[in-house]
């Protein structure tokens, strides 16, 4: 049975917003004729799943795309959330640290430790490692979180130095976690294309973009807003390609 999933920016309280842009996503689907689930599956392992033959669709993140998924999966489009200061479809990292630090810049935290989500992220791990290789900087100890959200408390509460979280996820912590309060953005990574859309390799394009557009135009605007969706880019892969994946 092939399994969809939606977790990059799931959480709590975009869980029922998630479920219903889905829904919409399957209906359109199963009317062209497309056995497509239901429902949204909660996957344990993300990177397994999007691997795996189980897959049917999915949002993922842009350095597993380019690093294994390129050839494996199909792209159908990219999710713009409208992040200030990026073309449409691309996003950034937003740098974060404690409130009483708010007034230093990014530069000043060389050889300091950065928490990080993933080693698999682009937003957490590969944008921010690069942004500082190219000041002929560098983080000193990494300390792996799990999640934003995980790295955004370690900074909170003194267990890091810094972090590199996602706009679109650091938003969300903004808005619904109380700690946000002790968190300052002292800069930004350079835009890259934003976590695209993928299905299985040899779905048809066309009518999953089709599905995926009809849906965020035409979810609740409760869910619209919660999800921060704006549309629908198409980003050819080639963009995804050009990642720069960091050395160490």
């Amino acid at each position: 049975m092939r399994i969809s999933t939606l977790e990059m920016y799931d959480r709590l309280e975009t869980n029922k917003a998630n479920q219903e842009f889905y829904s919409k996503i399957s209906q359109q689907l199963i009317m062209q004729k497309i056995n497509a689930p239901e429902t949204l599956t909660n996957a344990k392992d993300q990177l397994k799943l999007w691997k795996s033959k189980d897959l049917f669709f999915s949002q993922t993140c842009g350095l597993p795309y380019k690093m294994f998924l390129h050839n494996k999966v199909t792209l159908i489009g990219t999710p713009d959330y409208g992040v200030k200061g990026c073309m449409p479809g691309y996003y950034n990292s937003v740098f974060v640290v404690r409130e009483e630090n708010r007034n230093k810049s990014v530069e000043e935290f060389n050889e300091a430790n950065l928490a990080v989500n993933d080693y698999f992220s682009q937003s957490g791990w590969a944008a921010p490692q690069n942004y500082m290789k190219n000041l002929q900087l560098k983080f000193n100890e990494v300390i792996l979180s799990g999640s934003h959200l995980n790295s955004a408390k370690l900074v909170s509460e003194g267990k890091a130095d810094i972090t590199a979280i996602d706009a679109i996820s650091f938003k969300m912590i903004q808005k619904y976690d109380d700690f946000s309060a002790n968190l300052s953005i002292i800069g930004m990574t350079n835009p890259t294309p934003g976590l695209p859309f993928i299905a299985y390799q040899g779905a048809d394009t066309k009518i999953f973009h089709r599905a995926v557009k009809n849906a965020i135009d035409t979810i609740s605007s409760k869910s619209k807003k919660a999800l921060q969706i704006k549309g629908l880019i198409s980003i050819p892969k080639s963009e995804y390609l050009k990642f720069q994946q960091p050395s160490s």
